[in-house]
Order: structure tokens, then sequence, then C-alpha cells
């Protein structure tokens, strides 16, 4: 390593530079703040040794200067015994540690080797952030109420606020909260999911919360449930809304007190968690009916993410088709298919109860059938029905026409609605009453 002594003590700095030397690094030497920052210009130090009392300099006052240009190399306090509360305030202003005199070579080289390692830590997590940020999926809309979904969500992402995501079977639920996690500050944290159906009570309770050793008869060693295993990170509750009631109750007290106790403990343990619940159960209708408990799910519902079906963004349709054929290219190695037109109709016409994971899975099964490159009728799945177009909405094809238009206006404006209605040439009073008959959800 690179190491830079800012100390008026000339004599210090030949004994620390035999001594860094026989271990294997090099030792710099700057008597003032000036020479130190000729020298950091020149060099690339790894970490600087700074004497709290630099002759008539104030070594305080360096340690500033230092930070501002080089804050990300740490800096070691050395002090006397007087100057101990100096050192204390020097590491408020960002000192990594500080050393007495008279200097311990082994503690000093201790202190750089934390200080290097931090900083290596620190290093290493922002190339994971910067990876994970990378793989983040691009989730992107041409339909207007799935695109204000996406900006909320990103919103709420930064915060630590509990979401609950809402749509049917097929939607993105799970890539939903992916996007949330990822966007969210807990990036470089654990993102633990676990499917509440997917457990009978008994063996969901024991997931959930974990248990000591010889909690019951064959608990041989302590277990570590989900709870905890999300410390410090995120946690997705797929479909609570099969979360058993006799469970609700306990879950409702860790999100509440943030604190779990295994099956079979004497004590809690705090955690620190960010809940993501989803489901594609009517919550609030279960709450009514009394299967769900009202308190737990004001308690997820900090923020409601409610993901329109596929057969309501026939606008993203193109976008969404060629990049699941990419996908499937790339994973089968084959080349990439395209749609016929008979298809392309075939597939906006259908209703897409699977919403998007049967269209991947249409997809594939057809890419695979197909011995062109071009999807043909006869390709798609033998189950596959096949609708009309039959329009089913009350509305006249004037206003089904006018709907689609101010979607798209607001979504190139930016949900801006003095500049839609001046583009659409109407007041902002009409634009709001035909925002309200069509049932137009905005994000303000």
């Amino acid at each position: 390593m690179h190491i830079l002594l800012i100390d008026d003590n000339q004599q210090l700095f030949e004994v620390l530079k035999d001594n860094f030397s026989f271990v294997g690094h090099y030792l710099f030497y700057a008597p003032n703040t000036k020479k130190a920052f000729e020298v950091l210009k020149e060099e690339q130090i790894s970490s600087i040794l700074l004497d709290v009392r630099l002759g008539e300099e104030n070594g305080v006052q360096t340690l500033k200067k230092l930070k501002e240009v080089y804050p990300q190399i740490p800096v070691i306090m050395i002090t006397g015994y007087a100057t101990v509360e100096a050192a204390v305030k020097a590491m408020k202003l960002g000192a990594f540690d500080f050393v007495k005199k008279p200097i311990d070579f082994n503690t000093l080289c201790t202190r750089i080797d934390s200080a290097t390692e931090n900083i290596r830590y620190k290093e290493e997590n922002e190339k994971l952030k910067k990876k994970i940020k990378a793989e983040t999926p691009i989730l992107k809309s041409n339909n207007y109420e799935f695109s204000a979904l996406l900006s909320r969500a990103k919103r709420l992402a930064v915060s630590d606020i509990s979401i609950l995501i809402i749509g049917e079977n097929g939607c993105g639920k799970e890539l939903l909260a992916d996007y949330i996690y990822k966007n969210s500050n807990r990036i470089s944290e654990k993102f633990i999911k676990i499917n509440c159906a997917a457990f009978p009570e008994s063996l969901l309770d024991n997931e959930l919360f974990g248990h000591e050793k010889g909690a019951y008869t064959g608990a041989e060693s302590d277990y570590v449930g989900v709870f905890e295993q999300a410390d410090k990170g995120t946690l997705l509750l797929d479909e609570i809304g099969d979360m058993p009631t006799t469970l609700q109750a306990k879950i409702l007290r860790v999100i509440q007190n943030q604190e779990v106790r295994r099956i079979g403990g004497k004590t809690t343990k705090k955690i620190d968690v960010r809940f993501i619940a989803s489901t594609n159960k009517d919550l609030l209708k279960m709450v009514e009916e009394g299967t769900f408990r009202e308190d737990l799910f004001y308690r997820l519902n900090g923020g409601l993410l409610k993901i329109p079906p596929l057969r309501e963004r026939k606008e993203d349709f193109d976008d969404l088709i060629d990049s699941l054929l990419t996908e499937i290219s790339n994973n089968t190695k084959q080349n990439k298919k395209s749609l016929s037109k008979e298809v392309k109709q075939i597939f906006l016409n259908y209703k897409w109860p699977g919403n998007i994971r049967e269209l991947k899975n249409a997809l594939l099964y057809a890419a695979t059938i197909a011995q062109e490159n071009i999807i043909q009728i006869e390709d798609l799945p033998p189950s596959f029905e096949l609708y009309g177009s039959k329009n089913q909405s009350n509305l006249s094809l004037i206003q089904q026409r006018e709907k689609e238009l101010i979607k798209k206006v607001l979504l190139r404006n930016n949900n801006n609605k003095s500049e839609t209605a001046k583009f659409l040439k109407m007041s902002r009073n009409t634009l709001y009453l035909k925002l309200k008959k069509y049932g137009i959800l905005t994000d303000e």
C-alpha cells in the first residue's frame, strides 16, 4: 500500500518508513497541508496518517480540506493524550480512526488494514449496486394506467413504506416487486420471497418465524425463519390473501413492532425489514367477510399498486411480444420468430385470462413448434381459445376513441392536465369531467 504521513516530525517519518518497508508498504511524507496535496496529486495513496497538531497548522482543518477533495481516502488521526478530544472531533468530520502517541506499530497496522478493508467493502458494495441497477427490469408502457403505476412504484421504492400489490394471476406482481426492490435504498441487502399459499399452516408458521432447538419433536437444531433472514433487507409476502387467519395476528405484530420470536423461543429479536405483499384476491371483500384482518390490510396497504390485466394494455402488445420473443430466442438459441398478421389479430382479440404468463407460454409453445421464422395460426397451442373482437363496452365508438385519445395525450404530457387540455382544445374543467366520465385514473 501507498501511505501518506502528514506530520511535521521528520524523525517519526524515518522510523515509520523503515517499519512499513519491512511489511511491504511504502510511506510518503508531507510536513504540511500544501505538500500533502502535491503528493496526493502525483501518487495513488490508499490511506493517510494525519497528526492533529501539524506545526503551526490545525490538523482538523487539514482533515476538512482533505475530505472535500479526496473523500474516498481513509484518514487516521495521530494524537497525543492531551488532544484526544480533538481526535474525536476529527472522527465526526470524517476521520476513520485515531491512534495515540507513542505509536504502537502493530496497532497502527491494524487500523490501516481496517480502513483499507472498509474502503474495499464500500467499493465492492458500489459495484454490486451498479450491477443490480443494470439488471433492474426496465419496465415501461404505452398504456396510461400502467405507466402511471410504474411512476408511483418508483417513487414509493425509495421509502420504507409497506407496499401492497394487487393483480390477477400472471400479470407481473413479482416482477413489479423486483422493480421496487431494485430501485430502493436496500438494493445491496437481501430480497427474500415466500409464497404464503405454498405451505400448510403449521409449516408456514415455521418458515416465517423459525424455531429454537427442541421446540417440538424433530427440531434438532435452530432454524432461522424468513423474517430474520430478511433483516436489513426486503421481504415479499406473495399471495398474502391465502394466509390463514390464525397467522395474520402474528404477522401484524411483526410488521408493527419490527420484532420476531421463534417458535419455542423465550425472547424476541429486533429486525429491520421492508415489507412488500402481493395477492390476486379482493382483500377488502375478504375484510368484510371476516377472512382477512382489517388492521393487517391497512398495515400492509401503505402504498397500494393495482396492476391492470393484460387485456386492458393492448397498447403494450407489440413491445411485450417482441421482448418475449427475443427472450425465448436467447434462451433456446434459435432464430427469433415473429407473428403473422393473422396471429397478431387473434392475440389482440383474445382476453388473456392468464395475462403475461399465458402470453409467454403461448409464444414459447408456438416458437418451438413453428418450422419457419413466422408463427402461423397452426403453430398456436391446441387449447388456445379464440375470442372475437366483440366490443362489450357501453361506450359508443366515438366515446371510445375520445377516451383513448385523452389517455395518449396525458401520457405524452407526463400527466400535465393543463398541457393536455390545451392540446385537446378544451378547458381544464371539461377535461376533468371527461376523466371522471371515462374512469381514467390520474397520478396526481
